[in-house]
Parts: structure tokens; C-alpha cells; sequence
């Protein structure tokens, strides 16, 4: 059985996130955040100014709202889950990118 079917919510596990400044200038991620079931989550940084935020997440985890608790990398699909909630942040944006599964 596969982690995403012992999933009790039954929504897609995002396999992509990037975390995006707010800032005009950038375009392009600062970093993401990437699942799948043979090697779990790992984090690519892309932005040296960006670094401690998503590594931030990546060591201690994230506040997952809907079961009030931190969730780390290592459970994969809930942590992505957790990224991809609405927050209130004015500096940055975490963005579910995956692609459907017939395009993979």
C-alpha cells in the first residue's frame, strides 16, 4: 500500500511546491519542494537569499492547520499538504505546481 492511499483526506498530494518571493523582481522560484513515493521529500534551493525560509520548513517542519501540529519531510504527503494551505504571508508564496498525472 502506498503512502498516498493510507492518506485519510483523500486530496492529491502535491509532488511539486515552490516558495516564491514577493517581489517584483522575481519570477522564478526560490526554491522547491519535491515528493514522491521512492525517495520522499527533498528541497532544491535556487535562491541564496531565500534559503533559510525553505530550509526553515524543511528542518522544523510546518504548522499543519487541519490537525493542529507540525508535520516534517518525512511524512510526505501530509507535509506537502501542509505547504500548499492557505497562510497569511505579505514576503513570500508556496505554490503547488505539480503537474496532473497524465502529463508526468
Amino acid at each position: 500500500m502506498t503512502e498516498q492511499m493510507t492518506d485519510p483526506t483523500n486530496d492529491p498530494v502535491p509532488t511539486r511546491v515552490a516558495l516564491y518571493a514577493l517581489r517584483a523582481s522575481d519570477t522564478e522560484p526560490a526554491a522547491v519542494f519535491h515528493w514522491d513515493p521512492t525517495n520522499g521529500v527533498r528541497l532544491e534551493l535556487l535562491m541564496p537569499d531565500w534559503t533559510r525560509v525553505a530550509r526553515d520548513y524543511y528542518e522544523r517542519g510546518v504548522e499543519y492547520f487541519r490537525e493542529r501540529r507540525q508535520v516534517l519531510p518525512a511524512e510526505g504527503p501530509t507535509f506537502m499538504r501542509a505547504l500548499v494551505q492557505p497562510k497569511r504571508s505579505t514576503y513570500y508564496a508556496l505554490v503547488d505546481e505539480s503537474r496532473p498525472p497524465a502529463d508526468r
